[in-house]
């Protein structure tokens, strides 16, 4: 009778080895986040002075938190992950270009779980001067590319009258708009719309003055539905107010342009990709107008070089003194939403 002991000792061994090596190279296990805060920039440190868009919500949800290194994040793009709530804060940097980046280093980095992810966009952005108050909430529902098209000086019109400078190509119709999804948008608005919201009588006084006469009542800020038109380029007057009107009417979008903003277009696109389109949630707090204020020009509001965080420390004739309070009103509408997810009350 032959011998097999050493036979099977040696299949044994050789299994065990199998074995040894599968577990050595098993995927490390992925953290979950529950939800990714999407604030655009921050002004100075991330804590404990002025707020930009990130501040309040990085201090809420992700205080002390050490930047994670993330492969292929572009210079303007930061991101804190607190592994005990489940809550990640992206800092893109402002723009399309840097949000949609970001956002894209972020979801292609195998480190995390984003099947049950939320995505809620908070930010700032400036109001149109037929529906908003200064310190107003917008819960976006569609946003545009202000961008793509075509765009021509008002003067170069044969038609002098005409105020659309906007003309529309369809060959971009993959990607210039998008609507949110109705059911969550509606939901969350339905959490948010009674928030009581901040403002200053500065700002009461200039709505006054700038868009009539007003009830009291009618100068304090809320929470409001409507279309974002997302634009790199920073415009402001009456030739751009009729436009974005024009370019939220020809998209169908389902409500009003509401607010101009620069990145919210950016991140729809990038969360489409990765099929997380569903579940994002977006939420601007107006700091300015769409109009000209004070009587205010382009060559008093931009003539000399001044960085964005003098501008609003400074209280100039564009946020006036309404951006730290409208910061405020970002938070109490946003950490409603972003308390709801963590405790599961969109998934019920």
């Amino acid at each position: 009778m032959k011998r097999r002991i050493p036979v099977l000792i040696i299949l044994f061994t050789f299994l065990l080895c199998v074995s040894a090596l599968s577990s050595c190279s098993a995927e490390p296990e992925k953290t979950a986040l529950r939800v990714i805060i999407i604030p655009k920039f921050e002004i100075g440190e991330m804590s404990g002075d002025f707020p930009g868009e990130a501040q309040l919500f990085y201090e809420k949800y992700c205080a002390d938190c050490e930047e994670e290194e993330i492969p292929n994040m572009p210079p303007t793009g930061q991101f804190f992950v607190n592994e005990k709530n489940g809550v990640g804060l992206l800092v893109t940097g402002s723009g399309k270009t840097a949000a949609g980046l970001s956002l894209m280093a972020v979801l292609s980095s195998d480190k995390y779980d984003f099947s049950d992810t939320y995505i809620v966009s908070v930010g700032c952005g400036g109001g149109s001067g037929a529906y908003c108050m200064l310190g107003d909430v917008i819960l976006v529902t569609a946003a545009c590319d202000y961008d793509l098209g075509h765009h021509v000086d008002a003067h170069e019109r044969q038609n002098s009258s005409s105020h659309i400078m906007w003309f529309p190509d369809d060959s971009f119709e993959d990607y210039e708009y998008k609507q949110l999804n109705a059911g969550l948008c509606e939901k969350a608005y339905q959490m948010i719309k009674d928030c009581p919201l901040r403002t200053t009588e500065e700002s009461k006084r200039i709505i006054a003055e700038n868009f009539g006469a007003r009830e009291e009542e009618d100068l304090i800020p809320a929470v409001r539905k409507g279309t974002a038109l997302t634009g790199d380029n920073y415009w402001k007057g009456m030739y751009g107010h009729v436009t974005a009107n024009f370019i939220a009417d020809y998209y169908g979008c389902d409500d009003p342009y509401m607010v101009t903003e620069m990145e919210e277009i950016a991140i729809l696109n990038t969360a489409e990709c990765f099929g997380m389109l569903d579940r994002v949630i977006s939420l601007r707090a107006i700091v300015n107008m769409d109009m000209f204020l004070n009587d205010a020009t382009p060559e008093s509001t931009w003539g000399e070089y001044e960085s964005f965080s003098e501008k609003v420390e400074n209280d100039n004739d564009e946020t006036l003194d309404i951006f730290e309070p409208a910061m405020q009103n970002l938070l109490d509408t946003g950490s409603i939403i972003i308390d709801g997810i963590l405790e599961g009350v969109f998934q019920e």
